[in-house]
C-alpha cells in the first residue's frame, strides 16, 4: 500500500511531470476488481477531465492530489502502481485504468488489494478534499504534545495495542496520524524499542518521545529515500528504503541483539519485532 513516503514521492514527481499537460481521454483498462473504488460513472470521468490541463500536484499523508483546474484526481488509501509513460512507449498489458494526454503521454494505474481514485469537482475540495483530515508525522503541527494527545484520546486505548493508533484512520478519529501504514509501523516501532501490542494507556513519557522520534526519524529518511523498495515510483523505479523489520528479515538476526525477529498476526495483518529489544 502506499504510504507517506510514497505519496509524496510520486506527488513530486507528477507536478514535475504532469504540469502544463491537458487531459484528453479517461478509459478503463482490460483488468477489473472490485475493491477499486470510483466515485462517479465513467463518462463524468471522462466530462469532468477532458480538456483541463493539470495545474499541479501535491500528497498530504498517504493520499496524491492531481489538479487539473477545477477538478481534482484523488488516489486515497491505495495500493499499486501508479505509472506515467511517455508519447509513443508501449502501456503495460495489466492495468486499471488509463488517463491520455494531449501530447500523446498517459498516466495508468494498476490496483492492488484495493483503493479508491477519486474525480472531485472544485465544490468538494480546497487545498485537499473536504473529508481529508488528520496531522502529516512531519509537519509542524505534529508535536510530541499531539502525539501524547492522540494517545490520550485513542478509543482503543485500553483494548488495542498501539499498532492500531499509529494505523488509524479518519473513520476510526479525526485526530490521527495521517501518513502511516503496516510496513513503516514495523520498523517505528521496533527503533521506539515498543511491542505493537503494548496498550497505549501503558506508555509512558520518555517512550512517547521515543516514539514521536521514531516516527520522525523513519518517514524523513523513507522519504528521502522515495519509499520503500517494495513500491515504485512514477516511472517504475523501486525506492531505495529497505525495511529492517518485514518478511525478509523475519527469522534473522536483530540488527540490535541478533536475537531472531519474530513474526506474529495482530490487528489483521503481520507484524514483526524482536521479542528482547521491544517490550
Amino acid at each position: 500500500m502506499i504510504e507517506m513516503p510514497e505519496a509524496a514521492t510520486i506527488a513530486r514527481q507528477m507536478n514535475e511531470t504532469l504540469t502544463g499537460k491537458t487531459a484528453v481521454r479517461f478509459a478503463r483498462g482490460p483488468l477489473t476488481h472490485k475493491f477499486l473504488w470510483l466515485n462517479r460513472p465513467d463518462e463524468e470521468y471522462q466530462s469532468l477531465l477532458a480538456g483541463r490541463t493539470v495545474t499541479g500536484a501535491d500528497s498530504f499523508g498517504r493520499s496524491i492530489y492531481l489538479r487539473l483546474g477545477e477538478a481534482m484526481l484523488w488516489w486515497g488509501d491505495t495500493g499499486g502502481k501508479i505509472l506515467y509513460h511517455e508519447p509513443g512507449a508501449a502501456l503495460p498489458k495489466k492495468y486499471h485504468l488509463l488517463w491520455e494526454f494531449a501530447d500523446g503521454s498517459s498516466l495508468t494505474f494498476a490496483m492492488e488489494m484495493w483503493g479508491s481514485v477519486k474525480c472531485l469537482d472544485r465544490s468538494q475540495f480546497g487545498e485537499r478534499p473536504h473529508e481529508e483530515n488528520g496531522t502529516q508525522p512531519l509537519s509542524p503541527e505534529f508535536t510530541v504534545e499531539a502525539l501524547s494527545r492522540m494517545m490520550d484520546t485513542y478509543p482503543e486505548k485500553t483494548g488495542k495495542g498501539v499498532k492500531g493508533l499509529l494505523v488509524a484512520t479518519g473513520y476510526l478519529m479525526k485526530d490521527h496520524i495521517n501518513g502511516l501504514g503496516n510496513a513503516y509501523v514495523q520498523d517505528i516501532l521496533f527503533r521506539a524499542g515498543i511491542d505493537p501490542r503494548r496498550k497505549v494507556m501503558n506508555i509512558d513519557a520518555e517512550e512517547r518521545r521515543n516514539l514521536f522520534d521514531a516516527i520522525q526519524s523513519t518517514i524523513a529518511l523513507a522519504t528521502e529515500l522515495g519509499g520503500r523498495d517494495e513500491e515504485c515510483d512514477l516511472f517504475g523505479r523501486p525506492g531505495r528504503y529497505i525495511r529492517l523489520m518485514d518478511k525478509r528479515t523475519a527469522g534473522g538476526p536483530c540488527p540490535n541483539c541478533r536475537t531472531p525477529i519474530l513474526k506474529i498476526a495482530y490487528l489483521g495483518g503481520a507484524c514483526y519485532l524482536c521479542p528482547k529489544c521491544q517490550l
